[in-house]
């Protein structure tokens, strides 16, 4: 670790948590894009100090599409072999506003394990990555993840030749939960369907793959 480079990342963390305080203060008259901005070179910040210092820190995944904000309305069927996740959707459009976009149908392959639910949005500041760029109503995958390292070190405990894991760590915030795994990979869809046709569709192929 190169104490110098840290030392100058977290001046530069320091100076945009400063800049947020006075972008927040009544009678800025900061935009909301000035705020946006401003939140989004803390998120910088926090993820550069973090990889100079070898630990996990949360990166925006750009699939398409985020979850609504107000009603995601997640859903997760998963089976030993099968995970899906879907989600009301936005994304956004040339007007540079977040339009609806139907329902996001996510498939994960060779999923090892799965959380899902606590915390919410308004508990979201609680999470262990939420200082490391993690945010809301959003798609992230972790990098140095422990998580994924855990899984290794658990199966090297009768499996000692187990090898680093290629795994990756996603999470996924909506209003009321969020949604963390550990998989290969991942395949994002949209879908203008009913929900109803969405869920059995979905149903299908989670049994046809068990």
């Amino acid at each position: 670790m190169d104490e110098m480079n840290v030392a100058v990342l977290e001046k530069r963390l320091a100076e945009a948590e400063e800049h947020v305080k006075k972008i927040l203060t009544p009678g800025s008259g900061a935009s909301l894009q000035d705020q946006l901005t401003a939140f989004e070179e803390v998120a910088q910040a926090q993820r550069g100090l973090a990889a100079a210092m070898g630990e996990e820190y949360a990166v925006p995944l750009d699939i398409g599409f985020v979850p609504e904000a107000a009603v995601s309305g997640p859903l997760l069927l998963q089976t030993e072999w099968a995970t899906f996740l879907t989600f009301n959707a936005m994304r956004k459009l040339p007007d540079g506003i977040y339009h609806d976009a139907g329902h996001a149908i996510v498939e994960f392959e060779m999923c090892d394990q799965t959380r899902f639910g606590y915390p919410n949005d308004e508990a979201l500041p609680g999470h262990p990555l939420y200082s490391r760029g993690l945010g809301g109503y959003g798609i992230y995958e972790v990098m140095n993840s422990r998580w994924v390292r855990q899984i290794v070190e658990q199966n090297r405990v009768s499996f000692p030749e187990t090898p680093d894991s290629t795994q990756r760590h996603f999470i996924f915030t909506f209003h009321d939960s969020t949604f963390e795994c550990v998989a290969q990979s991942l395949r994002a869809d949209l879908s203008d369907k009913p929900y109803a046709e969405v869920f059995a569709d979905i149903a299908k192929r989670v049994l046809d793959q068990g």
